[in-house]
């Protein structure tokens, strides 16, 4: 059951990987109150930290080969209060078991069958929080053997046309384009993580050159394997960071590493907290990466260089970070950023920005912003000064191309949930809601663009500034295409007024379709040239919607939902496939969407 959590703990750890297979500030659009610049949270009732479990044997993250039956698996798992429980489950067996002991764990044997066996392991405190770690095993039996191993995130092609891969060639080779491999596989992302991995098998033993390619024809990490066995693709160089580490490469907080940072560096941050220690990054293809859980970067003062506490330069990565209280004056505009992307080029992934004036501002190029958090961002100020609102997160007419994905914008203060001016928009299967904020609209493109809101759960809470859910060109159609595709959303009006689930600006013609949508709650969506309305469910029956938890903030179907099997095939928009492929988990996750026919209607298919 999902429910309205309170304030979300500091610093979370992460490590969770799973094999599965995958890609000017404007003035808020309605009536707003000047004020400070963040609200803050509920109050926190009771234990609401989950525990945390990792797996250290037989192998800390990925996948593991193995010819044997069974596999032994131990790690630790830690708790605020205290670890109740350690369990386990075979997905491909569905058999499971406890763990013995608890704060250091292990599992003697867990029996294999043939093939990829995603083992779980979960780790429970006495008022039911969970926290999770899973390790993909690949058992076969016989005369083969497999190779699988991580890459790097830095090495990783992140560009529309990029297929990562890796390559596998008999023997000693200098791979070339013209060099024919044994075999290819694909380099994947781990579901709910910020790393990538890759399998092979079963082949035969041997010896192997392997290589990876983001483009099919650099080829890097070039390597000769013997098999059985694994090899991961590690960064080119790693500066570390935090208050205990020591030598050549090692910094005590973030900004003292500039000054040796190569473009391509990984720098690894130790979490824990780092206090007003702001950085503009100028070094082009960085990995910023927290690593043990999240680097809390917070400020507690105005930030001196005027624009945010960390401002990026070209093609930055920036992962398992969260940013806090960033502020700047009213003489440098009010309008301070977590992350302030100069360069061309920006990846968020497992951010967590809260309180700040804006979470992330700004963009050039192509964005990604996957599997973060957005939570009490933004705020109007006093229009005597002339500044403009701020928002959980704002990017630039610069940006070519915006993805969110697998994300959770909510409670932002006086600016919007999402508010992007970009050329391409993409915003797949996220939950954008208000609950308790004061926010304006939930989804602002006030430059159109050919956009795609595909899969989300969005909520019009009850202390909003105005009455638009979503909203596109409300200020300036100045973008060259006015394409808008709203398919399977699930979107919920609590206000307890008539909400305008779309709100549309003048002075141009639109192509919009809204296919497969739930509408919950009084509204209106508009019609007329260039609008089509095909398969959507509008109601604020209980009844007719099977929203179980729909207070709780739940929207997946009940049996008697009229949504079940009432959707249409959404078709394409041009090499665009407009069908779901995922669906959102709360908080910051993905799962794939069951394929039925004929497809539900809204953000989840019914189970």
């Amino acid at each position: 059951m999902e429910t309205l959590p309170a304030a979300r703990p500091a610093t979370i750890a992460t490590g969770v990987a799973v094999f599965v297979l995958l890609l000017g500030l404007g003035a808020c659009g309605g009536a707003s109150s000047s004020g400070p610049g963040a609200t803050s949270g509920p109050p926190v009732s009771g234990d609401t930290t989950p525990p945390t479990v990792s797996i250290t044997s037989p192998t800390t993250t990925g996948n593991f080969p193995t010819a044997s039956a069974a596999v032994s698996l131990a790690g630790s798992a830690s708790d605020d209060v205290g670890v109740a429980s350690v369990s386990w489950r075979n997905a491909l067996n569905n058999t499971s078991g406890t763990a013995t002991s608890t704060t250091s764990w292990s599992i003697p044997s867990i029996a294999l069958v043939s093939g990829v066996n995603t083992i779980t392991v979960t780790a429970r405190d006495a008022t039911g929080h969970t926290g999770t770690a899973t390790l993909a095993v690949t058992y076969n039996p016989g005369g083969t053997v497999s190779l699988s191993g991580n890459v790097d995130s830095s090495l990783i092609n992140r560009s529309d046309s990029a297929v990562n891969t890796v390559y596998l060639y008999n023997g000693t080779v200098t791979p070339t384009a013209a060099v024919q491999p044994v075999a290819t596989t694909p380099v994947t992302q781990n579901s709910g993580a910020c790393t990538f991995s890759y399998r092979f098998g079963p082949i035969q033993a041997g010896s192997y050159t392997l290589a990876f390619s983001g483009d099919g024809v650099t080829f890097r990490g070039t390597t000769v394997v013997t098999l059985p066995g694994t090899q991961d693709f590690l960064p080119n160089r790693r500066l570390q960071v935090g208050p205990m580490r020591a030598g050549v490469n090692a910094f005590p907080v973030p900004s003292a590493a500039i000054a040796a940072a190569h473009a391509g560096d990984v720098i690894e941050i130790d979490a824990g907290e780092y206090v007003d220690d702001n950085a503009v990054w100028p070094v082009s293809n960085l990995t910023l990466r927290g690593v043990g859980g999240r680097a809390h970067m917070r400020s507690t003062q105005f930030i001196g260089n005027g624009k945010g506490i960390w401002v990026t330069s070209n093609n930055a990565t920036v992962e398992n970070i969260e940013f806090s209280g960033a502020a700047i004056s009213v003489a440098d505009g009010e309008n301070a950023a977590g992350i302030r992307a100069d360069g061309s080029g920006l990846t968020v992934c497992n951010g967590y920005f809260h309180n700040n004036q804006n979470g992330i501002l700004d963009g050039n190029g192509v964005v990604l912003v996957e599997y973060s958090e957005f939570d009490q961002n933004g705020h109007c100020p006093d229009p005597a000064t002339g500044n403009g609102c701020t928002h959980n997160m704002y990017f630039s007419e610069n940006v070519s191309r915006f993805t969110l994905r697998y994300s959770y914008s909510h409670r932002a203060h006086e600016g919007h949930l999402v508010k992007s001016r970009a050329q391409e928009n993409h915003i797949l299967y996220n939950r954008i809601m208000d609950e308790t904020g004061d926010a304006s609209y939930e989804i602002d493109l006030p430059q159109t663009g050919r956009s795609f809101i595909i899969g989300n759960l969005i909520q019009k809470g009850t202390t909003v500034n105005n009455s638009g859910v979503i909203s596109f060109g409300v200020e300036n159609a100045n973008n060259l295409v006015h394409e808008l595709y709203v398919v399977n959303n699930t979107i919920v009006n609590d206000s307890g007024a008539s909400a305008q689930f779309l709100s549309l600006g003048g002075g141009f013609t639109p192509t919009i379709k809204l296919v497969n949508n739930i509408f919950a709650g009084s509204g209106s969506v508009p019609s007329g040239a260039g609008i089509t309305s095909t398969n959507n469910l509008a109601s604020s029956s209980a009844a007719v919607l099977g929203l179980p938890n729909r207070a709780g903030f739940d929207y997946h179907l009940s049996s008697t939902s009229q949504a079940i099997n009432a959707g249409t095939d959404p078709g394409t928009a041009g090499s665009v496939s407009l069908t779901p492929t995922s669906q959102y988990v709360y908080p910051i996750s993905r799962e794939d969407r069951a394929v039925n026919a004929p497809i539900d209607i809204g953000a989840y298919e019914f189970q």
